[in-house]
């Protein structure tokens, strides 16, 4: 998982899972995380959707999968905290944002990407996707060749038909 923490004494740090990046783009709204999830691991980078409740802020619990539920957003990198549990508030970003996430295999610049969930031993990873009825997190910016590259992903859920 991504227990690291960043220097917060230099100019420019290095990219990060769950790192904002052009930030002009950004569109970030507060949630709750459903206080009954049975989530395990929920960190930055891991995809969340909306649930039916009741609650003052907008609720969200942990998309577990491609095939699960449509995405709502994604939970970025925070210099304070980036280990939550069920009932916590926290920052999600959505449509339009762009954001460092790590690629489970090759991912080619402008295909769509599909997220799997974290779990207490690996942090959420994306991939190319092009399977009918399976939910996307967004788009690859970048291209990667290797497993477990940080590349940059405009966050712009949608399902494939």
């Amino acid at each position: 998982m991504s227990f690291t923490t960043q220097n917060q004494n230099v100019f420019v740090p290095p990219a990060m899972l769950g790192a904002i990046d052009l930030i002009a783009a950004t569109n970030v709204v507060s949630v709750q995380i459903l206080p009954s999830s049975s989530a395990t691991a929920i960190q930055q980078g891991t995809a969340v959707k909306l649930i039916a409740g009741t609650s003052g802020a907008i609720l969200v619990d942990v998309q577990t999968g491609p095939t699960d539920a449509a995405i709502f957003g994604v939970i970025p990198y925070n210099d304070r905290k980036n280990l939550y549990k069920a009932g916590d508030i926290v920052s999600v970003v959505v449509g339009g944002g762009y954001m460092y996430m790590r690629s489970s295999a090759a991912v080619a610049r402008g295909t769509g990407v599909s997220i799997t969930a974290a779990t207490t031993t690996t942090d959420p990873l994306v991939t190319t996707d092009s399977t009918s009825g399976h939910f996307l997190v967004g788009t690859a910016i970048d291209d990667c060749t290797a497993a477990n590259t940080l590349i940059r992903v405009q966050i712009s859920p949608s399902k494939l038909a």
